[in-house]
């Protein structure tokens, strides 16, 4: 936003208008909106098979932390296998509801543990690394 001050001066008949810029900075923090199953209605996917791996996957990602981590570790290294497991609450709290859905694509997945993780102030390349490393994994058994 910029604001402008004018002075007026007036010299021998003339008229001299000076103009100064004030900048006022605004940090808005914008969360990012979570998936909902709608965002993907017109998603081609392997319904019923897919959707069944995908729900039995997630249910094992939140149950079984650390075996997840090691998958992830051969996916996408041990960094993100670390990164993964610092986060993991974060992540299963962004898995949880997909369990509701009746199809869920893998990039449903990946958007609702990006989006959580970066609402929770994660860095974006870790959420990108996490997430994608998720939906790899997932791409394995469909």
């Amino acid at each position: 936003m910029a604001g402008v001050m004018c002075f007026s001066t007036f010299a021998t008949g003339a008229s001299t208008v000076h103009a100064a810029e004030t900048e006022v900075a605004v940090n808005i923090i914008q969360q990012l909106p979570m998936p909902k199953e709608s965002d993907y209605a017109n998603v081609p996917t392997e319904r019923n098979l897919a959707t069944k791996v995908i729900k039995e996957a997630i249910e094992f990602i939140i149950k079984h932390g650390d075996e997840a981590a090691k998958v992830i570790e051969k996916v996408a290294g041990k960094t993100v296998a670390k990164n993964f497991l610092k986060h993991f609450d974060k992540v299963c709290d962004a898995l949880k509801p997909l369990l509701e859905w009746t199809e869920i694509p893998t990039q449903a997945v990946y958007d609702a543990v990006y989006r959580a993780l970066k609402n929770a102030g994660v860095s974006s390349s870790v959420a990108a690394n996490i997430a994608l490393a998720i939906k790899e994994g997932l791409s394995w058994f469909i």
